[in-house]
């Protein structure tokens, strides 16, 4: 055999994995083997594979680049036929090399996990391989994009890496997330450990772990490729455009229907708002009172802030950290955010003040004024006191703030606020609480009127609703070069 054919023979050994039979239990799994996972992912010929000699059958994991709609991305993908797709040391500087070129070529990283764990047998050794690879998670983190698919088991020191992505896919029922093993849980646990609910895909997903579930690889893969097509490829790069809408100056009428009913609704408004089949909810089962999402608005990729659908959503500590992760990643990649106001402030519960909600809360309020992406708020409904301050307010952190005439603006809830004013009137009444009942109702429209707001400055216009697409779109349009002066830090001191 000559050294060409030799080549030839060595190449086709290392694609082959763990072999046959281990291929057929992976499809058994009804999981996709790390080869067809990676031409599910990237543009047909595009894969040039980086590393594929290292170690045993590739190690256990196979690493390399290629493109996706035509832009570079690196990915890794752990290869389960081989040793369970087990963390070496070999394998590890692999992932490690791949990460190192997605930052000097400002390129995203795709991260498809699948292996049983460290591959404990190296000793001490392991733990500076997994430190290396978590130190590249959190150096690329906010420079370039990092996706993660947790397509099989992703348990210990992946746990880690895994969640400390920009978008954390999980597929449903082939895969499982967990810094600790059953074996390592209390047995007081036993139980619940032993229906893996635990580390499931539903659970995670509702403890906010993760961002998104997928029915199964297949479906993981076309949401990867969909949030490429929203990101760029780097923090210096601005988000990316897509196709225009045609119908864009046509007026919804639906929206003035909707206000002149009284009948706001922000999921409504948010789906008028964006681009059809274009919303990419984020986080949908943890806290689904409120919507964060990315979407395309007149092609324009934009981060979206909306309470679900029949949901009036007061504020708590899960909503806060919801919104400050989609905040966060739009700030990262250059994407504008819109913020559909309907909200009484924050809920009055003695259980969220006792977990910390003023301190959640204040990070949430951070994460808004730091973020120096264009911001555009839109009250529709109820905007009181710290809520309008936290969702709406110029003075905080928006851009600008638009209403629509259906808009009820208060510095705190507006009947306390008329039982205030009107104190002396209502404690000297025959009848004090219908006194009370009267002044709310003759009050209520005159303090919490947009066109108050609107005449101090508080609000820059008060805008129809059938052009609410328009004028938000033109707002973000015009705010695309918006530059701020910071003054110059390491960081804030309130953790987000």
């Amino acid at each position: 055999m000559d050294k060409v054919d030799n080549l030839i023979e060595v190449v086709k050994k290392s694609h082959q994995g763990g072999g046959d039979s281990k291929i057929e239990m992976q499809h058994n799994l009804h999981k996709m083997t790390a080869r067809e996972r990676i031409k599910s992912i990237l543009d047909v010929g595009s894969f040039i594979e980086i590393g594929a000699l290292v170690g045993n059958n590739g190690a256990g994991v196979i690493t390399g680049h290629g493109t996706v709609h035509g832009k570079l991305v690196y990915i890794y993908v752990q290869d389960y036929t081989v040793d369970g797709g087990a963390v070496n040391i070999a394998n590890s500087n692999k992932i490690c090399n791949v990460m190192d070129m997605a930052i000097k070529m400002g390129a995203p990283l795709i991260q498809v996990f699948d292996s049983v764990g460290a591959k404990l047998s190296e000793g001490l050794d392991i733990l500076t391989s997994y430190g290396g690879i978590l130190k590249r998670n959190a150096k690329l983190s906010g420079v370039v994009p990092q996706i993660a698919v947790i397509a099989g088991p992703c348990l210990g020191i992946a746990a880690l890496s895994a969640t400390m992505s920009d978008f954390t896919i999980m597929v449903h029922n082939s895969s499982e997330l967990g810094i600790s093993s059953d074996k390592r849980l209390t047995s007081e646990e036993e139980k619940y450990v032993n229906s893996k609910m635990y580390s499931s895909a539903s659970n995670c997903s509702e403890n906010g772990s993760i961002q998104i579930v997928a029915a199964n690889d297949a479906a993981a893969f076309i949401i990867v490729k969909k949030i490429l097509e929203y990101i760029p490829s780097n923090n210096m790069e601005a988000a990316p455009m897509g196709k225009e809408t045609p119908n864009l100056n046509v007026l919804n009428n639906n929206l003035n229907e909707m206000a002149s009913n009284e009948m706001v609704n922000s999921y409504e408004v948010m789906r008028a708002l964006a681009d059809e089949d274009s919303v990419i909810e984020l986080n949908s089962n943890w806290e689904p009172s409120i919507i964060t999402c990315l979407a395309k608005i007149n092609g324009l990729t934009t981060g979206i802030i909306s309470n679900a659908e029949k949901e009036h959503a007061n504020l708590n500590i899960r909503i806060s950290e919801k919104v400050s992760r989609l905040v966060k990643i739009c700030n990262c990649y250059n994407i504008p955010i819109v913020s559909i106001v309907d909200t009484d402030g924050f809920e009055v519960s003695l259980k969220e003040e006792q977990n910390g909600l003023s301190a959640h809360a204040s990070k949430m309020i951070y994460a808004l004024i730091e973020a120096t992406v264009p911001k555009v708020s839109l009250i529709i409904g109820k905007a009181y006191g710290a809520g309008f301050l936290a969702f709406a307010s110029k003075e905080v952190a928006f851009d600008i703030c638009y209403a629509w005439p259906t808009a009820k603006i208060s510095v705190t809830q507006p009947e306390s606020l008329i039982k205030i004013l009107h104190k002396d009137e209502i404690v000297q009444a025959e009848h004090p609480k219908l006194k009370e009942q009267e002044m709310i109702l003759k009050y209520i429209e005159g303090v919490t009127s947009p066109y108050s707001a609107a005449e101090k400055g508080i609000i820059d216009d008060i805008i129809m609703p059938s052009e609410t697409k328009q004028r938000v779109f033109a707002s973000l349009d015009m705010l695309h070069t918006k530059r701020e002066i910071k003054y110059p830090k390491k960081h804030g001191t309130t953790l987000i």
